[in-house]
């Protein structure tokens, strides 16, 4: 055998065998013990399926101030549609700032095999997005019924319902293993101050 044959043989060998030296790229999972105690007793692995429903609850509850079309005069709806595009978006903003500007890991990353999207939102926990949001929902449906409609009969019923939403979205992503439970108190507290800051405003200016 050439030189030259040696020497090319010798490269093979050495392209077979450089990926068994060089260190391992799968990830390994985060440190439970590293989770303050209030969060550790509700941290769960990854759920598609808990993960999807609470895509839905969140999308309901967005939608429930539409209830006002059943309840405010033609003349309140585009008022109203300012109102709640202004809560929604100012509890969006709120909760996307705080996740660009406070980064922790997802209670997924304390588990193997955590989920395709953990690679570019696996250090987006903190606040829980999805719960501002129908918390939003939620406060500003209460909110410009009590100073608009207190003595409408879907008060009580659409009030209800939408906080029983914005609470099993709330749930849902914790048991998905999206968030710890202090992010989704954060995203509440963003959402319900979202909600009823704006409709406050408006009534100031009536």
């Amino acid at each position: 055998m050439s030189r030259a044959s040696r020497r090319v043989r010798h490269l093979i060998l050495l392209i077979l065998m450089l990926p068994a030296t060089l260190p391992s790229m799968s990830a390994q999972p985060l440190s439970a013990a590293d989770v303050n105690s209030l969060d550790r007793g509700l941290l769960f692995p990854y759920s598609k399926g808990l993960d999807i429903t609470s895509d839905i609850s969140q999308y309901v509850a967005f939608a429930s101030p539409a209830a006002f079309l059943f309840v405010a005069p033609k003349s309140d709806y585009a008022e109203t549609a300012l109102m709640y595009a202004g809560s929604s978006l100012l509890a969006f903003g709120a909760a996307s700032l705080f996740k660009a500007v406070v980064p922790r890991d997802r209670p997924y990353m304390y588990f193997d095999n955590p989920p395709a999207q953990a690679a570019t939102e696996g250090d987006e926990s903190f606040p829980s997005r999805h719960s501002a949001i129908a918390f939003s929902a939620a406060a500003f449906n209460s909110t410009l019924f009590a100073l608009r409609y207190p003595n409408s009969p879907y008060r009580v019923p659409v009030t209800v319902a939408s906080y029983a939403l914005a609470l099993a979205t709330a749930a849902l992503r914790v048991g998905s293993g999206n968030h710890f439970l202090s992010d989704v108190a954060a995203g509440a507290l963003i959402g319900t101050v979202s909600g009823v800051v704006i409709p406050l405003i408006f009534a100031r200016d009536k």
